[in-house]
């Protein structure tokens, strides 16, 4: 075994974690914002809205990430409007691309986690609130949301950490 190359490589390798914990924060934060703005436009009744955000969770979580990241990074300075707009100083930017890929792709699975939490809510809850005499918007700022968040917190903490439980050492069998 080679000791050297071992110890070079570990250098490296531990060199780089906090650029990974800092790309990943990043991208955890504008991702989560997305996600309750998809998942509210899920429920719009505006019928463009909610199928803009339906097509926008197919599109990203049916895409792999690697492909996601490419588009991102190789694709979109191929056209001069981008190349020439206000955002082509982020965009041309390695580490910026990478922040928008994952925030994207992390944005639609948890909008569907997001969603699933903001439908858990009891419709009795509502009804009480509407009895009371609270407006929709009231409503979803006083019930709806805080309740929603707090079903799919459990959730949306396994989808940030699957990445990292991707490989588990195999059980030895006795």
């Amino acid at each position: 075994m080679d000791w050297t190359f071992l110890q070079e490589t570990f250098v490296s390798l531990v060199s780089a974690v906090p650029l990974t914990l800092l790309l990943a924060l990043n991208a955890i934060a504008l991702g989560s914002v997305l996600a309750v703005g998809i998942a509210v436009a899920r429920f719009s009744t505006i019928a463009p809205l909610r199928w803009l955000a339906q097509a926008y969770v197919f599109i990203f979580r049916g895409t792999p990430l690697l492909v996601q990241l490419f588009i991102i990074y190789y694709g979109l300075s191929q056209f001069p409007a981008i190349r020439h707009s206000p955002l082509w100083p982020i965009l041309r930017e390695p580490y910026w691309c990478a922040v928008l890929a994952l925030a994207l792709n992390t944005a639609a699975y948890a909008s569907e986690i997001v969603r699933g939490g903001l439908l858990s809510v009891p419709f009795g809850q509502v009804e009480a609130a509407r009895a009371c005499g609270m407006s929709r918007f009231m409503i979803f700022r006083r019930i709806t949301l805080p309740l929603g968040v707090r079903q799919a917190l459990p959730g949306y903490g396994n989808e940030m950490t699957r990445w990292s439980r991707r490989r588990r050492w195999p059980r030895s069998s006795r």
